[in-house]
């Protein structure tokens, strides 16, 4: 029964997760899990495949084989109307925002409200400004992303992207580029959802904020989760994989 209850306290598992391009082995035994609420960092370097994990938690990648579990359900062999129900409860939010160039900021956010809820244009109409003043961004309901800073638009971005309050949020660099002013936002934002229960998982390069965000941090190398841990047991132990990595020394 401890068994079961520990399982229900899972919301991704990635089970033995093989990932092959051409005759590019990019993954070749990946498995861990994201408990509910908690905020995981994927490390790794360039080229490791961490955006391919992302992109295949949200069914645009297919693994060569393992599983992928998304509260005990494999995503793996779903297919589209399936996968649909999938992507309203696991957000991904972009590194440089995917706004739609075209739609202004209030567009932008009742765009999905639209397309997968059965709400009425005053309901959208109370849902977009309660999340633009949530962020920060209430008076920009009529500006077009082009306008934007980089910032706001990855605010923007991350707005839009949980505003049909998803259990998960994949977050793709989302502090990339930006000033430390823009970041902190950033920070307090992904804290904010952190706080509400939203579990997460946290693909940068950005250390200081893995440190302010995550709960524990896993590291990607030669095709498999080499290493994860509490940032507490990372500096317990500064000579592992783990700790190398992060102050920058040879692997």
């Amino acid at each position: 029964m401890a068994i079961q209850g520990e399982k229900n306290q899972i919301a991704v598992e990635f089970q033995n997760f093989k990932k092959r391009f051409g005759t590019k082995l990019v993954h070749r035994d990946v498995s861990f899990q994201v408990r509910k609420g908690e905020c995981l960092g994927l490390l790794g370097g360039s080229g490791a495949g961490k955006s391919v994990i992302l992109r295949s938690l949200i069914g645009l990648e297919k693994p060569d084989e393992g599983q992928i579990l998304v509260d005990g359900e494999d995503i793996t062999k779903m297919g589209e109307r399936d996968l649909i129900e999938i992507r309203k409860k696991v957000a991904y939010v972009f590194q440089n925002g995917a706004l739609f160039d075209s739609m202004s900021v209030y567009e932008n956010l009742a765009y999905p409200l639209r397309a997968h809820t059965k709400l009425n244009e005053r309901e959208i109409a109370d849902r977009v400004h309660e999340q633009l003043d949530e962020f920060g961004l209430a008076g920009n309901e009529k500006i077009f992303p082009a306008n934007l800073s980089g910032g706001m638009q990855k605010r923007v971005g991350l707005a839009r992207s949980i505003i049909l309050q998803p259990k998960i949020v994949l977050y793709d660099e989302p502090t990339a580029g930006l000033d430390p002013y823009n970041t902190i936002r950033i920070q307090e934002m992904i804290l904010r959802l952190k706080s509400k229960g939203v579990t997460a998982i946290f693909v940068t390069h950005d250390m200081p904020s893995v440190f302010a965000v995550c709960d524990r941090i896993a590291l990607l190398l030669e095709g498999k989760v080499s290493a994860i841990g509490t940032r507490e047991e990372l500096e317990r132990a500064p000579e592992g994989k783990l700790g190398r990595f992060v102050t920058g020394q040879e692997l």
